[in-house]
């Protein structure tokens, strides 16, 4: 679909529902309609456009039916574009969405993210971009305003950032698990989780090589070419098993069930395992290294690697963004500074937390406090027991305050 789709609430398709959502299209039709028009009174029409991203714009995303009405395993983010730099409460927004929406019996994560018109006029090449300009819906607004970004193709996407998108997709995994109880691997929860992750992965992988599709559909296909070619590619994970784990996952995420057509579903430890020697595997081919012992080494590459100005950008952007923590706590931050951009730190101790963990209490308390005290955002006092549910939480609010809405 092009990213200059449009899908106007008033219309037929997207118009609000009268009748009961019986069937998936009339939920999804009245889930989007109804959190376009809510989002754009919220902002109470001073944006330029509201565009729909996601699996949702993909028509990729999941919803079940149980006896509490639909349930969206995913989320359904919005894009507000604003033509000057705007305040908005996207929690607040979220939040209203999600009670309107329960009220009409969809249970449903939302996500509003807001942007200008410049950022998109100077986005470079990156997946989020790309799936942005090629498969965004203007559910609201401009219906042109994403002409304003420049067009590339996938193959202008830089290899890091497939591993960006990993280890990205690590710290959802660690939020979400600090969130929940511990469940068994046939929990329908954890199994969700690593079908996201063996397609975060797939994606990874499939980028690294020069190969990238956006869809999960089309990275489960070109997995299985890879995998009987006769040609086949490096992979650091063994591509039969690899093309039929993402498959099986692949059905998971779209159906919201696995059929067992591909094999047994993987388990949470090779989901863990197949990760980390991926995470591994990218990483050297960015760094172009070999052979180095440890991911501490690695990430020592990396951020020797990284330009100061870069390093430099991410440490004034954490600066003014928390001017009064900085100034309680600036003799760290300088020591942390010469050691890696903030982005480089809350990687590296969300992948130390993430596989040197399989399960929440195998991590000593000296190793937890190593890993907390290398976050630029600390919250915890001297001598204060750490779990490992506490400094997973640290890592995602490091990530949501310090990374996750810059590129530097």
């Amino acid at each position: 679909m092009s990213g200059t789709a449009t899908c106007d609430p008033g219309s037929s398709v997207f118009s609000r529902q009268a009748s009961p959502l019986e069937s998936i299209e009339s939920a999804k039709a009245f889930l989007v309609a109804e959190s376009s028009r809510l989002c754009a009174d919220a902002v109470e029409r001073k944006a330029r456009a509201i565009v729909l991203t996601g699996s949702m714009s993909r028509d990729e995303a999941t919803l079940k039916q149980d006896y509490a009405g639909w349930r969206v395993l995913g989320d359904l983010t919005l894009l507000v574009v604003f033509d000057r730099r705007a305040r908005l409460r996207t929690a607040a927004v979220e939040a209203e969405i999600e009670r309107f929406l329960l009220a009409h019996s969809i249970r449903c994560k939302i996500v509003v993210v807001t942007t200008t018109a410049s950022a998109l006029r100077k986005m470079r090449p990156h997946i989020y971009a790309h799936e942005l300009r090629e498969r965004g819906i203007v559910v609201w607004g401009d219906k042109s305003v994403l002409d304003l970004m420049s067009r590339f193709t996938a193959a202008d996407i830089p290899i890091e950032d497939g591993w960006w998108f990993l280890c990205n997709r690590l710290i959802e995994q660690l939020e979400t698990a600090a969130k929940a109880n511990q469940s068994h691997d046939t929990d329908a929860t954890i199994q969700y989780r690593i079908a996201k992750l063996y397609l975060s992965m797939a994606a990874c992988y499939l980028l690294t090589i020069g190969q990238y599709e956006p869809s999960y559909r089309g990275r489960a296909l070109r997995l299985q070419e890879l995998s009987v070619s006769s040609n086949p590619q490096p992979s650091p994970i063994p591509l039969q098993r690899f093309s039929r784990r993402v498959s099986e996952c692949t059905l998971l995420k779209m159906d919201g069930e696995t059929t067992g057509a591909f094999g047994e579903f993987p388990k949470w430890c090779d989901a863990v395992s197949d990760a980390e020697s991926l995470w591994r595997w990218t990483l050297e081919k960015i760094l172009r290294v070999e052979q180095v012992s440890s991911r501490s080494g690695l990430l020592a590459v990396l951020a020797k690697q990284q330009p100061i100005l870069l390093r430099g950008k991410g440490w004034l952007r954490a600066i003014a963004k928390y001017p009064t923590v900085f100034s309680k706590d600036c003799i760290r931050w300088i020591r942390l500074a010469r050691l890696a951009s903030p982005r480089y730190l809350v990687y590296g101790a969300a992948c130390d937390l993430f596989f040197g963990s399989q399960e929440s209490d195998t991590l000593e308390p000296g190793q937890l406090r190593a890993i907390a005290n290398r976050l630029p955002l600390s919250r915890f006092n001297a001598g204060e027991p750490l779990s490992w549910h506490l400094v997973a939480m640290m890592v995602a609010d490091n990530f949501h305050g310090l990374v996750e809405s810059t590129r530097s």
